[in-house]
Parts: structure tokens; C-alpha cells; sequence
């Protein structure tokens, strides 16, 4: 397995197929086993790179901090630019990196997320003490009760089995509560609706009409905002739509990801016929 150390921390990554770029961003606690079902179906047509960091992070400017270690690892496999795909926080750090460094991201694809404290829509007090941890609860209850609120109950009745498989890997890939709650108060402090305008690269934004922790007013106000964006709402579907409706995620992200590829090869054929 590969690793990049990096002050304090280290990132273990995984590089799988073959094409452009396309880094996989996870969302709070969660690390790269969350994109299970992306990465096989994904690296087919793109390069993948899905990433953990290890150890204690001191995020002292909060996501701008997730967004350095994403840079730091595009640096270290020699990626000028690569296509982002961010989840929920993973979505707030692709937003980062998208107006901190625009010449580094080719397209966004934002999933169950928003633009942070500017968003319409407020998190209801339950679900943020499901994503907080309930006082009191033990380990595996506090795990199963945060990944339930994540998921519609449609997706539970009818794969109860990989739910118990989410709540099984989560339990044993979990980062320290001090990094979790590290992560959490740096989402907690991002905000980028008034600069949504400044985004420059094309932005396909994918929401759970069911998601609880993220209200799909969010996720619109985000498309609303991204000049060149589109929004595409899936029913029946919470938080971990990626993984709920996983195949109706892939077949957007690949239709909209190798569109820019044939508009870049339309632009650049019209550009030596013309010179």
C-alpha cells in the first residue's frame, strides 16, 4: 500500500486503472473504503485516486487544511490537474481547492453536500447529534444510529446486509474522536456561498432527495450558485447516495467527466484547423 508522509500525518493511498485523473474525497470519518462502490466501476474510464489520512490533524485553518493534503498528494503523484469527486466534506474541501487553485481542477462532482453556513437549509437538532455522537451511546450504537441517519430506510430494507456492512467497516476504520472532531469543526466553519460565482470549473452536484444531514435545498442552492453547474436529484435516496443509488451515480459522473474530455478535443481540433 502506498504511503506519503506529510508533517504529522501520513496518507495511505490507492492509484487503480488507467485515463485522467479523478480523486475520490471522503466525507467526515469516513475513509477510502467508502467509495466501493465508485472505484471499480470508475477506474474503467478514469485513473482513481482515493486516499486516507492517518494520524492527529491540527485543521487550524479548518478545510483549507483538508484541501492543502489533497494538494499535497496530487503533487506527490505528479498531477497538475485531476477531476474531483467530494462527498459531503469531501465536497467542501473540492470547493476549496476549486477557488484556492482553479488551475489544478479540471471538473467537480460535489455529492450530498453544500456550501456550508451560507446554505438555506440548517441540519435538524437530531440528526446533528446522530453525526455528533449521542451522549452516552456506546461505540457501535453511536456508529449504527449515524449511518442509519444517513440512509433512507428504503436502502436498509432492501440491503440489509451491506448496511451491516458499512456499520462493520466504519467500526473498524474510524478515526480518533480528537481527528473526528477536528474534521468536524472545520466543516462546521466553511462557508463558500459568496464565492460559489468565482468557481471556474464544471460542477455536476448529485443529492438524496431523502438526505437528512444535508436538505436537498442545499444541494440546489449549491448548483444555483456554480455558473456552470447542473443539479441531479435521486429519489429514494439519503445521505450515502453514492453507495444507495451507486449506479445511477457512476453512469452521471462518467457522462459528465468524458463530456469535458470530447469538448476539450472539439476545442482543440477547431484550434488547429484554424491556424
Amino acid at each position: 500500500m502506498p504511503v506519503m508522509l506529510s508533517g504529522e500525518t501520513s496518507v495511505d493511498y490507492d492509484v487503480r486503472g488507467e485515463g485522467p485523473p479523478l480523486v475520490l474525497i471522503g466525507g467526515l470519518g469516513f475513509g477510502r473504503w467508502s467509495w466501493f462502490r465508485q472505484v471499480p466501476a470508475l477506474s474503467r474510464h478514469f485513473r482513481t485516486v482515493t486516499f486516507d489520512v492517518r494520524g492527529e490533524q491540527r485543521l487550524r485553518r479548518g478545510v483549507p487544511d483538508l484541501a492543502a493534503e489533497v494538494l499535497a498528494l496530487m503533487d506527490h503523484l505528479g498531477l497538475p490537474r485531476a477531476h474531483l469527486m467530494g462527498s459531503s466534506l469531501g465536497g467542501f474541501v473540492a470547493q476549496q481547492l476549486a477557488l484556492e487553485r482553479p488551475e489544478r481542477v479540471n471538473r467537480l462532482v460535489l455529492v450530498g453536500t453544500s456550501p456550508g453556513r451560507g446554505s438555506p437549509k440548517t441540519m435538524s437538532p437530531q440528526a446533528l447529534l446522530d453525526m455528533a455522537g449521542w451522549p452516552g451511546l456506546s461505540a457501535e450504537r453511536a456508529v449504527r444510529r449515524g449511518l442509519e441517519t444517513a440512509t433512507s430506510q428504503d436502502y436498509r430494507n432492501r440491503r440489509p446486509q451491506e448496511f451491516e456492512h458499512l456499520v462493520r467497516w466504519r467500526m473498524a476504520d474510524s478515526p480518533s474522536a480528537a481527528t473526528y472532531y477536528e474534521q468536524l469543526r472545520a466543516g462546521a466553519r466553511f462557508d463558500s456561498s459568496r464565492d460559489l460565482g468565482r468557481i471556474t470549473a464544471p460542477a455536476l452536484v448529485i443529492h438524496g432527495t431523502e438526505d437528512r444531514y444535508v436538505p436537498p435545498a442545499n444541494g440546489a442552492a449549491l448548483a444555483a450558485g456554480i455558473p456552470n453547474s447542473r443539479l441531479r436529484l435521486l429519489d429514494r435516496a439519503g445521505h450515502l447516495v453514492f453507495i444507495e443509488r451507486f449506479a445511477d451515480v457512476n453512469r452521471e459522473t462518467v457522462t459528465f467527466l468524458k463530456a469535458g474530455a470530447r469538448r476539450s478535443s472539439r476545442c482543440r481540433r477547431r484550434a488547429r484547423q484554424t491556424s
